[in-house]
């Protein structure tokens, strides 16, 4: 056998092994037919397997809402702010208006630390959401705070902040936010 001859059997068979390649069976000799009582029915052949499918890789949902909920216990106005798209859209909780974009909510929230200092903002349920580089996220929390008689008010609330991602970073671009009924 010649090496170009060797070298191709040689490739043909590597490439049948691994799925690659099929060769075509000889010719069949004629064959006299069995009666019909005698031919048993064929085995169907087995079906191949699906192919098998990554799952899509999970996305977290950004943590938006406990960011805030930390800046706004630290009374942090920068850290909050750093949370807003410049277009951003805000209905307060204690607000008659929407606040709409960074230097309106800054003047609410700015307003809102310096009257009521020392406020915790505590989350109960929240529903993050990701749809690609937007999410959502629904859900409820408490203030609590210390009145100058010295009596704790806890105030339930319940909100829904939409973000997106602007270059690597989630920013909240709406806010709605108003007190709970029971």
């Amino acid at each position: 056998m010649t090496q170009r001859l060797f070298l191709s059997v040689v490739t043909a068979l590597a490439l049948a092994s691994a799925g690659c390649a099929q060769f075509a069976a000889p010719p069949a000799e004629p064959k006299e037919q069995p009666s019909a009582a005698a031919a048993a029915p064929a085995a169907p052949e087995p079906k191949p397997a699906p192919p098998v499918v990554a799952a899509p890789p999970v996305e977290v949902p950004p943590t938006v809402a406990e960011q805030w909920a930390a800046a706004f216990t630290r009374g942090d106005l920068d850290a909050l702010m750093s949370l807003y798209d410049d277009d951003a859209q805000m209905w307060g909780t204690s607000s008659s208006q929407i606040r709409k974009g960074a230097r309106a909510i800054r003047q609410y929230y700015a307003q809102l630390l310096k009257a009521f200092p020392g406020t915790r903002i505590t989350l109960h349920e929240t529903n993050p959401r990701r749809y690609g580089d937007a999410g959502v996220n629904s859900g409820s929390y408490t203030m609590r705070r210390v009145a100058a008689d010295g009596r704790v008010v806890v105030t339930s609330a319940r909100f829904t902040m939409t973000y997106v991602r602007r270059d690597g970073k989630w920013l909240i671009v709406d806010q709605h936010s108003s007190l709970a009924t029971r």
